[in-house]
This record gives structure tokens, sequence and C-alpha cells, in this order.
């Protein structure tokens, strides 16, 4: 496959081959394309665990893809499938689903982390917190 059809619905290669996210939507990643996100991210990113079997995962996966588009540009949406990337799960100990992580900007700024189906409300509080 080319290079666009690997990156997906939702992201788009810049000339030097990095991956980005589009504003306004939640992008899957493996671990290699998360790894270079984390490394070269400019704002908030909110990392989404989950698996495709799990109902509150499909519920909070909608609450992410409205918050994507309503936030656009300013936070970047990942999500990680925990059966495809066990031992990115592992290396994070994933222990229930969903799980999210929300990084601030900077590389030395906190993350907070949960477990469940949350409210927009609460993790648009997150991403404020680390920003």
């Amino acid at each position: 496959p080319t290079t666009a059809t690997k990156a997906g619905r939702g992201t788009r290669r810049t000339r030097s081959g990095r991956l980005v996210c589009l504003a306004g939507s939640v992008q899957k990643m493996t671990t290699q394309e998360l790894e270079v996100a984390i490394s070269s991210r400019d704002k908030p990113m909110v990392i989404d665990f989950f698996a495709t079997w799990c109902g509150p995962c499909v519920m909070l996966s909608k609450v992410l893809e409205q918050l994507a588009a309503e936030l656009g540009d300013n936070v970047s949406f990942v999500k990680i499938d925990t059966d495809e990337e066990v031992e990115l799960a592992s290396y994070f100990q994933i222990q229930g689903l969903p799980t999210l992580m929300v990084l601030g900007k900077d590389k030395g700024s906190k993350v907070l982390r949960a477990e469940g189906l949350l409210p927009a409300d609460q993790i648009k509080q997150m991403i404020q917190e680390v920003s």
C-alpha cells in the first residue's frame, strides 16, 4: 500500500513523511506512529486506549469524535486498539477499558489518566488541566 493509504482517514503525510492528524478527527495509530506523534506534539493530545468488543469504548469514541470536531486544531485525538498493540497497552499498564491519557503540549507537562466512559465536559476539563 502507498503511504497515503497507510495514513488512513483523518491523516495526511507532510513532505518530510511525518504523519499528522487532520483537525476534527480521531486517528487510529500504531505504536510507532504514536511514538512519533507524542515526541513531535505541539498541542495537547488525548489518547484513547480501546478494544472493538468493548461497549463503553464504542460509546466513548462517539464523544471523542464530537470533541475532535468541536476543538479542531487545538487538540490531537488518537486511539490505540489494545488488541492490536498489546505491548504498548502493557507498557502503559492499561488494565481497564476504555482508558484515556491526556498529555499537555510540552514534553515535561503532566499527564492525566482516567478509566471508563467519561462525559465530554470531564474530558474538556482534563484537557484544560494539562494545557
